[in-house]
């Protein structure tokens, strides 16, 4: 099993952070923390902390001019990277990270650094976590040196997914995101001259070109200062825009439109259904909810409305847009998760420690894990047997699972199952109590007109 917590970070030249089990302590070296203690002491700080888009900061040692700084974060309940977010939440996080900028460049502060590495979210809230990214601008300065990042990885990866269909899940393996070049080369003629494309891709490449022909380009002259902070305005306007511009048209896929469309249940078993999730929630009031398989979020919308803190995890990139759309226009505490739980995001980086790996995130974070209409996915899609999936429902749960069984019978089952009657077609509900055994105790039992049951279960 790969560590719970990572080791200390070591590519920040400034400082190092180490996680624990209850804070994320970070250090600052003792030639930048002149720097850093001078921006923890900003009114800037203050009121980032205050509008909940920077995380909070506390001094482990006493404050003084000089020397090594030691700094405490809260941590975030469960960490997620860029590439399990959606397209919308990587919009979500490229404006706070222009947002957080140009209110920097108002108080004499800039951003030297414009990564979606530096961005974690709570619930559907994007929230900065590394405070070292900020530094006093110098007046005159027109230039923002971090443009060529935020370019590169945060809205290349978007242009690729709307333009060339990449995955925005690629970028885990890009953690210095795109070079227009190589975007270049992928384009046809007409995406290159396109309004979309030709700022941000194809004159930066064409330069490039021209650079590594050996002519030279222009340097860049100090302006008066009223007028290089109306450009570095203006820049972070037009990167908004072309952030925005670069979204991913709106897309459908059969899972999206699941919930509206889905001819299995009629009105009444959903309501049925519904009020049986409703009844669990109100009984257990759990604090933390995991929802597998959320779809669109009906589920994951309600435990939230009834005080959870839900993380959804949905491999369907259009239902899980939508999910994350839901949980911001109704400010529902939901973590929206774009991952797969068949073949869940592995720890990556050097030596595969400094982004841990999915389920080590989720494992024993949750009271009650939702597994809706899942099971005979993963049965009959990915063949993963009933006492596996069991064994990882038991990892994931501090306390409850609540289980919907799919029969044999039952339409979405024959569909799935692909011929394959010999290998799935004599499964019953009784595998399930036998599979359950020594791992979960039924405290309820709810059958459904349909056929479906869905099981109230308790760890053993």
């Amino acid at each position: 099993m790969p560590p719970a917590t990572p080791p200390p970070t070591f590519r920040d030249p400034a400082g190092s952070l180490t996680l624990n089990e209850d804070h994320a302590v970070r250090t600052i070296r003792d030639d930048a923390a002149a720097a850093v203690r001078l921006f923890l002491h900003s009114p800037l700080r203050e009121r980032l902390e205050r509008d909940g888009h920077m995380v909070g900061t506390a001094l482990l040692e006493p404050d003084s001019t000089a020397g090594q700084l030691t700094l405490r974060h809260p941590l975030i309940p469960v960490v997620t990277y860029p590439w399990e977010w959606t397209p919308g939440q990587w919009l979500a996080a490229a404006e706070l990270t222009l947002t957080l900028c140009d209110e920097a460049l108002t108080e004499g502060w800039i951003l030297k650094d414009a990564t979606p590495l530096n961005i974690l979210f709570v619930g559907p809230k994007p929230v900065l976590v590394d405070v070292l990214s900020f530094e006093r601008h110098k007046p005159g300065e027109s230039i923002w040196l971090a443009y060529g990042q935020y370019m590169r990885t945060f809205l290349l990866p978007l242009l690729t997914n709307r333009l060339l269909h990449w995955p925005l899940a690629l970028t885990i393996f890009k953690r210095d995101g795109y070079e227009p070049t190589e975007l270049y080369d992928a384009l046809n003629w007409s995406q290159r001259l396109s309004a979309t494309a030709l700022l941000p891709i194809t004159l930066p490449a064409l330069l490039d070109k021209r650079k590594r022909d050996g002519k030279p380009t222009a340097a860049p002259l100090k302006k008066d200062p009223e007028l290089a902070l109306h450009i570095l305005h203006g820049t972070l306007r037009g990167l908004r825009r072309r952030t925005r511009n670069a979204l991913p048209k709106s897309v459908r896929s059969e899972w999206s439109d699941y919930t509206a469309t889905l001819t299995h249940y009629t009105e009444q078993e959903s309501a049925e259904k519904l009020s049986f999730v409703r009844d669990v929630l109100e009984s257990l009031q759990p604090k933390r909810v995991l929802d597998i398989g959320a779809n669109t979020g009906e589920f994951s919308a309600l435990a939230a409305s009834l005080g959870a803190s839900v993380v959804a995890l949905e491999r369907d990139a259009a239902a899980a847009d939508r999910l994350f759309q839901r949980a911001q226009a109704q400010q529902l505490e939901i973590l929206t998760i774009h991952a797969d739980l068949a073949r869940p995001t592995p720890a990556v980086g050097w030596d595969n420690t400094e982004s841990m790996s999915l389920l080590s995130r989720l494992e024993g974070k949750s009271d009650l894990v939702l597994m809706l209409a899942v099971i005979h996915h993963l049965l009959l899609m990915e063949q993963i047997p009933l006492e596996r999936i069991l064994d990882l429902m038991l990892r994931l749960t501090r306390g409850h699972l609540l289980l919907e069984w799919v029969p044999v019978s039952d339409p979405m089952f024959q569909s799935l199952m692909r011929g394959r009657d010999e290998l799935y077609g004599h499964l019953s509900e009784a595998d399930l109590l036998r599979a359950c055994e020594g791992r979960f105790h039924v405290l309820r039992r709810q059958p459904l007109a349909n056929g479906r049951v869905l099981f109230l279960m308790e760890t053993a």
